[in-house]
């Protein structure tokens, strides 16, 4: 792929939610039908629903030159080397998200974090008080933002961890840290589900009818080495359709895909059809395919005319395909 291609990169463009069914066959993309009419696909990743890292975070690595080891993208380390943070090339580091956890029959449900609105100042207090749980276990915490600190230490050191994206709205039992000291981990979250439990700050949330701030979740866990440390900035990765999918809120996720391809399909369209280089990748929950311009073979050209002579549709369906 060109430097300079700009790169459209869709998260969560089909789902497998039987729920969903009657979205996916109602969906008309006309402009995302014809860029498929054009560009060639290049790549396929084909993976699981079971994987720690989905689709589109394996894609967004690959196009930056990042490792891709499943639940070992080291997003968290990028985005301490860009703040410029000491040991960001040296030391595995993690993202430390605030949650809250839904305890069910036999289970424990992660609500989506975005909803918390933490406070800076409830964020900090947290910090204070976890601070020395942490370090009792190598582990340094950098603050970030309000719902999200950065953490790095040797106890990282090859442990997957599960993205949020996988997470939200399903059993935590499932996605829990492994191999590496991930029992450390997992022991160091359950003696911080206990401090926020009886939380000073989760007092006076609880006051004011705010969601209890319960638990933490790691996630993008990784090394980086100093050959991986760019961002690239020619990449489009709109979050519409999977804010709407994590919500399962299928009416949204479908006006999303129609307002996309009102939007961004068609400057795509218009940049293929001005001779600049495009990248286009579709990811659902399991799979991911990359699209560029490339030339077509006169055999390939011929089967679309006369698959276009026969009024036949494209054969390419969101669902099957991601």
């Amino acid at each position: 792929m060109s430097e300079t291609a700009h790169h459209l990169l869709i998260p969560f463009a089909a789902v497998s939610s039987e729920a969903a069914a009657k979205h996916l066959q109602g969906l008309k993309l006309p402009n995302l039908r014809q860029l498929l009419g054009i560009l060639t696909l290049i790549d396929s990743d084909v993976g699981t629903e079971e994987s720690f890292s989905p689709p589109h975070e394996r894609a967004l690595a690959r196009a930056q030159g990042l490792p891709v080891g499943d639940g070992c993208i080291p997003w968290a380390a990028q985005r301490a080397a860009a703040l410029g943070l000491d040991h960001a090339q040296t030391l595995p580091w993690s993202f430390v998200t605030l949650c809250d956890s839904v305890v069910g029959i036999g289970s424990m449900t992660m609500e989506d974090p975005a909803q918390l609105q933490v406070s800076e100042t409830e964020s900090r207090h947290f910090l204070a008080d976890m601070t020395p749980y942490f370090e009792e276990d190598g582990l340094a915490l950098h603050y970030l933002e309000p719902a999200a600190w950065l953490c790095c230490g040797k106890p990282l050191r090859d442990v997957r961890t599960a993205s949020l994206d996988r997470v939200i709205g399903k059993d935590l039992a499932d996605w829990q840290p492994a191999h590496g000291e991930s029992a450390k981990l997992r022991r160091l979250q359950n003696e911080m589900q206990m401090l926020l439990y009886t939380h000073t700050v989760n007092d006076a949330r609880s006051r004011v009818r705010s969601a209890a701030i319960n638990s933490i979740w790691l996630h993008g866990t990784g090394e980086l080495s100093k050959a991986s440390a760019q961002v690239s900035t020619n990449i489009n990765m709109p979050r519409s359709l999977a804010d709407a999918a994590l919500k399962e809120d299928w009416p949204a996720w479908e006006k999303a895909w129609e307002q996309l391809d009102a939007t961004l399909c068609v400057d795509v369209l218009k940049r293929v059809q001005a001779g600049e280089p495009v990248t286009l990748t579709l990811c659902g929950e399991r799979s991911a395919l990359r699209y560029e311009v490339r030339q077509k073979s006169v055999l390939e050209r011929l089967n679309r005319n006369f698959r276009s002579i026969l009024g036949l549709k494209s054969a390419y369906l969101l669902p099957k395909a991601l």
